[in-house]
């Protein structure tokens, strides 16, 4: 299992976060996640980014705290 990106925020209101924008994610095997709610309040945006079947279809992993997911 891969992830992507583990972003940590604390607070909504924190400035901070990861954009991805114009890019191709490829690869290959399976089981790569788009990412993983590190802290309570995670920012990630993927924009006009093209995505091969490498990536996971549910696309985010919240296995470690599902009470994240949204």
């Amino acid at each position: 299992m891969t992830e992507i990106t583990a972003q940590a925020r604390d607070s909504a209101s924190e400035d901070t976060g990861y954009s991805f924008v114009h890019c191709n994610i490829t690869g290959t095997g399976n089981g790569t996640y788009l990412g993983r709610a590190w802290r309570t309040s995670p920012r990630v945006v993927f924009a006009y980014t093209s995505m091969s079947e490498v990536i996971t279809p549910s696309g985010w992993n919240n296995k470690i705290r599902p009470e994240r997911d949204r």
